[in-house]
């Protein structure tokens, strides 16, 4: 068992050549240069083991014999050792993923000890026929940087125990403005920044984010104040899981301000300290820098000798502007943030926070492009600011980009170099999960599970290991760890996480068919209207509106899309306006209403247009699918190989296999079988390994009927069974769509009771749901079936219940269906030749569409009526 002041007794030391080797690369490093007493400690004990003195680096010994303290030195009150060490841990971090990221040997001081281990990395094998070394080097370098940043965060994590202590954290609360008027009020947002980044300023606490924070001052209805009632401060501790909290009142008078700040024990809900100064207002940054400085001290922290150890304050021109901005970003009102914002970034265009306080702006407004942009200048301009902080602004950058795997190098570096920061660890499982990583980033979950209390107990933990399990597709597991997130933060009496965690809970129940996943939602849309959260509000909408409609209900969805469009529309968030847009559309669509659909995917095209290229390509596909079925085939090619170039330049395999699957539709109804048919067997593997049900099913069934067409019988019963198959896994959520593919193979097939069977299953089902175009369609094919069968009568009830559709904007393929049934009819009740003539003109009108797979079911169902007739004249 490794004890704190011995060595693991199975591991052998490398070579003490090798490790002083080692220790003089350190001392050459640029990191190590002007770090002396880092590169002192580091010197004194690895000599010490390698003296096999390793049994006296306690922390006394090291304060009297490497910082010069006198014999009377007391490590409970000048803590300049564990200081140093950390700091020591950290370069030490840095440099083996930096210059040190092929060294042979790595020394590390593991925390909870002062003895340093050694671990000599395995050298590559070499290849018989292997290239120059010369090329494989920045192949090696990469792969060493992204293992060597894996490896270092699985050790530190694992050495991260439930006894582990960690980094104190404080909360800024907020600051009270003691002035009568409200032209000062910026200023609490000002200080409160100000002190949040200097309170951080080298990592030795953990400063608790802002976003948490205003999430707290809303669900406890908390106004900044100078004091707070004990049990209120236990509230919030409770709330954060913080351990102090700063909070205080500020004056302005003239053009002088008085600062007080207070800080707090939030444990005990005891007041610890209290500073207070003034000074001119353009110096408002300096004062709440000088009083966090203070607070600091009385914590015991020194202050970080590191360059760039923290955010530099905004200019004085631009502070004000950005303190408004930010507390409207802070309150998720993004487009009241945004003029502040711009304002700031016009007055301190080279700020990096200014910049990325932008992106995040953008964000929130779903304008992917222009956040981008923002975060790229705050990336620019973050040279002079610390490793950690250089690393949170390009994290933010990669993520604006979707550049997936550097953004989870870059968390997975901060969340090595900070092992006790949740955030970090968060940040790099959502960047898993977004880039298509969703076991890896269970995997950071489960290692989050083993911080301390009470960081491992945050209920985020458990919403981005439900999030993960719903990128799974694992419903029953995200329900769970979702059910956990909600009882947590009910227990911290963090209403808008239970919110959100109820909200997610409520989608895996529907998912997994659970009754009561409708109340659940509703619990989840109550308390979120009531804290004011728009966002959540729509986003519980939106969800039961997708439900609804991916279940064949559009009528009832189509009213909730609107409401997510009003309240998107309120909020300026472009991204959820798409949404609202693509489900309205979405519902016309499905109502057979296509011009409507059509013209609402247009606008959802202008909107995706503007968020950004990741969000145009798939309304791209949607609009392409409505003008297929309009008929306009060539317009639909033309989108789709749009989304297919851009799909295909963004990796999205989903997309990549949707669209070369409605390419080949669309080929298809051309009557090009072959071309389609190769397209197909391009699409279907595709969208077998992305495992989207959804999106298979139709690809097969279109695929069904592009081989029925060629009258391969054998083939479209293997297609259209595959995606039977499909449904039955999946609660049947395709069901009336499967009965209309096997009403078209029996009626080719010439088994018309079964054509007659399905057919009828498929009508009453689309007609329940408000689905008149493929109601139309479906009540054609029966209509067929029972003509066939003799049953003049029974077809003509059945296309006498189905409004007129001339003049309609119903699907292409639903009226042609119609107007055969309609012309066979009517051939039963008067002269053939009239019909025939009809069908003509039904031929030649999708002929001048391009139609060509429509235009020879006319003329077969044509000639078959002929050679009725023909058959029935006496010899």
């Amino acid at each position: 068992m490794r004890g704190p002041g011995n060595l693991p007794p199975a591991e052998i030391l490398p070579d003490r050549a090798a490790i002083e080797s080692e220790l003089e690369r350190i001392a050459a490093s640029p990191k190590f240069l002007k770090a002396e007493q880092c590169l002192r400690l580091l010197r004194y004990l690895v000599n010490s083991v390698l003296d096999g003195r390793s049994g006296e680096l306690k922390e006394y010994t090291l304060g009297v014999g490497v910082f010069e303290r006198p014999e009377t030195f007391d490590p409970r009150t000048d803590p300049v050792v564990r200081l140093e060490a950390r700091r020591l841990r950290l370069k030490l971090a840095e440099y083996y993923q930096q210059e040190g990221v092929a060294d042979p040997l790595v020394i590390d001081v593991p925390k909870g000890a002062y003895i340093p281990h050694f671990h000599l990395r395995q050298a590559p094998t070499v290849a018989a026929a292997a290239p120059a070394k010369w090329l494989l080097l920045p192949w090696f370098v990469a792969v060493s940087l992204v293992l060597s940043v894996f490896l270092g965060a699985w050790y530190m994590l694992a050495k991260t125990g439930p006894s582990q202590v960690v980094r104190t954290s404080v909360a800024v609360l907020g600051f009270r403005d003691l002035s009568s008027g409200r032209a000062t009020s910026w200023m609490d947002q000002a200080v409160t920044e100000v002190m949040a980044s200097e309170l951080s300023a080298g990592q030795q606490l953990r400063t608790l984010p802002p976003e948490d924070v205003a999430r707290m001052r809303r669900e406890l209805s908390l106004t900044p104040q100078r004091m707070y009632p004990a049990e209120l401060l236990r509230r919030v501790a409770n709330n954060l899981g913080a351990d102090y909290a700063v909070t205080g009142a500020y004056l302005p008078q003239g053009d002088r301000v008085h600062l007080d700040a207070v800080l707090f024990d939030l444990r005990s809900g005891r007041q610890i300290a209290a500073v207070g100064d003034d000074a001119n207002q353009d110096k408002l940054s300096g004062l709440a820098q000088d009083c966090a400085r203070r607070l600091r001290a009385h914590l015991g922290l020194r202050l970080s000798s590191a360059p760039g150890a923290a955010y530099p304050p905004v200019e004085p021109a631009a502070m004000e502007a950005y303190a408004r901005g930010i507390e409207r970003l802070r309150q998720s009102d993004a487009v009241n943030a945004l003029p502040f914002l711009q304002r700031a970034a016009a007055a301190a265009p080279a700020n990096p926070l200014v910049h990325s306080a932008l992106a995040g702006t953008w964000s929130m407004l779903g304008l992917d492009s222009r956040a981008q942009i923002e975060s790229k200048l705050a990336f620019e301009a973050s040279g002079k600011l610390g490793r950690v902080e250089q690393l949170e602004i390009e994290g933010r950058y990669r993520q604006t980009s979707h550049d997936w795997p550097r953004a989870i190098q870059v968390y997975q570096a901060l969340f090595t170099l900070l092992p006790d920061d949740l955030e970090y660890g968060l940040l790099l499982a959502h960047a898993q999960g977004n880039g298509g990583k969703a076991q890896d980033a269970l995997a950071t979950v489960s290692a989050l599970r083993h911080l301390p209390q009470p960081i491992r107990d945050d209920p985020r933990i458990d919403l981005a290991e439900a999030q993960s399990a719903g990128a799974l597709a694992d419903y029953a597991h995200t329900r769970k760890a979702a059910h956990t997130a909600a009882e947590k933060a009910r227990q911290r009496g963090a209403r808008l996480q239970y919110a959100r965690a109820r909200l997610l809970e409520s989608g895996a129940m529907q998912n997994l068919d659970a009754p009561g996943f409708a109340d659940v939602r509703a619990e989840a849309r109550a308390i979120c209207a009531e804290l004011g959260d728009r966002a959540c509000v729509a986003a519980a909408y939106r969800i039961e509106a997708n439900a609804l409609a991916s279940t064949g209900s559009p009528a009832k969805a189509r009213p909730l899309y609107a409401e997510v469009l009003k309240i998107a529309g309120d909020m300026g968030n472009y991204l959820e306006k798409l949404n609202a847009l693509e489900g309205i559309a979405y519902t016309e669509n499905m109502q057979g209403d296509l011009k409507s659909a059509e013209a609402d995917y247009r606008e959802a095209l202008a909107v995706g247009t503007e968020i950004g290229v990741l969000k145009r390509y798939p309304v791209c596909l949607e609009l392409g699918e409505v003008l297929a079925a309009e008929g306009r085939v060539a317009d639909a090619r033309a989108f789709g190989l749009e989304a297919l170039t851009e799909s295909r330049e963004a990796h999205d395999q989903l997309e990549i296999g949707v669209s070369q699957a409605d390419l080949a539709h669309a080929l298809a109804l051309q009557g090009k079988y072959p071309t389609a048919m190769a397209g197909f067997n391009e699409a279907i593997p595709i969208l077998r390994e992305v495992a989207e049900p959804l999106a298979l099913l139709l690809a097969l069934l279109d695929e069904g009927d592009t081989q029925l067409k060629q009258g391969d019988l054998a083939g479209a019963l293997k297609s259209d069974e595959e995606a039977r198959e499909i449904d039955r896994r999946h609660r049947g959520f395709a069901q009336p769509e499967i009965e209309l593919a096997l009403a078209h193979l029996a009626l080719t097939s010439g088994q018309m009771e079964e054509a007659a069977t399905h057919g009828r299953a498929a009508m009453n089902t689309f007609a329940a749901a408000g689905r008149e175009g493929d109601r139309l369609e479906a009540a054609a094919l029966l209509a067929r079936a029972l003509i066939a069968r003799g049953n003049i009568e029974a077809a003509s009830g059945v296309l006498a219940q189905i409004p007129s559709p001339d003049g309609k904007p119903f699907p292409i393929e639903a009226l042609v269906q119609y107007r055969i049934a309609r012309c066979l009819v009517s051939a039963t009740r008067g002269p053939h030749t009239e019909a025939c003539g009809k069908m003509d003109a039904i031929a030649a009108e999708v002929s001048r569409l391009g139609l060509l797979a429509l235009e020879k079911e006319t003329r077969v169902a044509r000639d078959s009526l002929l050679k009725t007739a023909s058959a029935a004249l006496p010899h």
